[in-house]
């Protein structure tokens, strides 16, 4: 255990540096500046010039990564270009937002594909099978970022049933229900987005399990369909399942970052998407380690649960 642990945090390490190197080179690269977003427009090229010259974005690529990456070791991610807030009060602030948001999603997903998957095996080949596979699949066509924007036409514009951004409405921050209303539609674009891979994979591993000689077994033994599927075809899986929902997690992660930025909802995902837009490096390099950590945590605690399930689960 402590070996798979070690193996992770040195990976998690050479991430890291690869990540935010390739993230900067790109960011240095791109056109525009962080100018744009700090001074009027009509400011005269010289005056911009100089700002840039203070903020020593004047400087070459590797000086530039090279004073980020000593700070970012010591613990100090710098200030935000565009607004000179401290980046770990500004993530602070934004990622309880984005924890909410991508947690109560992941963890639906992962209940209603379970769920779903078992009936398709269930009844497989019926109707409900069929209609539960046209259903997830009509959602898997589209993606996310156009789901989000169908979502928002449909449940705001047409019916206005639900809110269409912000994390809650003005005056009822702390309102929990009026919090939650909010989360319903950037869920369910999550969830509907990414239903139909993971039910169907979660489909195929329980019909393999079906093949497994204990569970002919147990049909044998005169035990109940529902019995057997939930007890010992869905615990079989459990590994497989836990496995692959780990892998998909930094793509997850993404989408979870677009949506925010369709919906406005004030999460790191919105926050770094008009940083990359202005070049404020210091925020986006903050929000590259976080996604890096926070994707190998999640494959890590996978591992390890998957180790305890079946001490024979071989890791990749």
């Amino acid at each position: 255990m402590l070996k798979l642990i070690f193996k992770r945090l040195l990976w998690a390490f050479f991430l890291l540096f690869f990540s935010s190197f390739i993230c900067f080179a790109m960011i240095y690269y791109a056109k525009g500046s962080v100018v744009f977003a700090s001074v009027p427009q009509g400011t005269s090229l010289k005056v911009k010039e100089e700002i840039e010259r203070n903020l020593n974005l004047d400087k070459p690529l590797l000086y530039q990564y090279k004073n980020w990456v000593l700070k970012a070791l010591n613990g100090n991610f710098s200030y935000s270009l565009i607004n000179g807030e401290k980046v770990s009060e500004i993530l602070k602030e934004k990622l309880s937002y984005t924890l909410i948001l991508g947690v109560l999603s992941f963890g639906i997903l992962f209940f209603i594909s379970i769920f779903l998957a078992i009936l398709c095996v269930m009844y497989k080949g019926s109707l409900l099978d069929d209609c539960i596979t046209f259903f997830t699949m009509s959602f898997f066509a589209l993606p996310t970022f156009s789901l989000s924007l169908l979502l928002i036409l449909v449940f705001c514009v047409f019916f206005k049933i639900f809110p269409s951004s912000a994390i809650a409405d003005i005056g009822y921050e702390d309102d929990i229900l009026n919090r939650l209303w909010h989360l319903c539609l950037p869920v369910s674009a999550l969830v509907l987005s990414h239903l139909a891979i993971f039910v169907r994979f979660v489909r195929t591993t329980l019909i393999d399990s079906l093949n497994q000689n204990f569970i002919e077994a147990a049909f044998a033994r005169g035990l109940s369909k529902k019995r057997v599927y939930f007890h010992f075809v869905l615990k079989d899986s459990l590994g497989a399942i836990l496995a692959y929902f780990g892998a998909s997690f930094v793509g997850f992660l993404m989408s979870t970052y677009v949506v925010e930025s369709v919906f406005s909802y004030d999460g790191i995902g919105n926050l770094v998407i008009k940083s990359i837009l202005f070049k404020d490096y210091p925020v986006v390099l903050a929000i590259v380690c976080f996604s890096v950590l926070a994707v190998v945590c999640v494959n890590l605690l996978v591992e390890i649960i998957c180790k305890m399930l079946n001490p024979r689960f071989v890791s990749a």
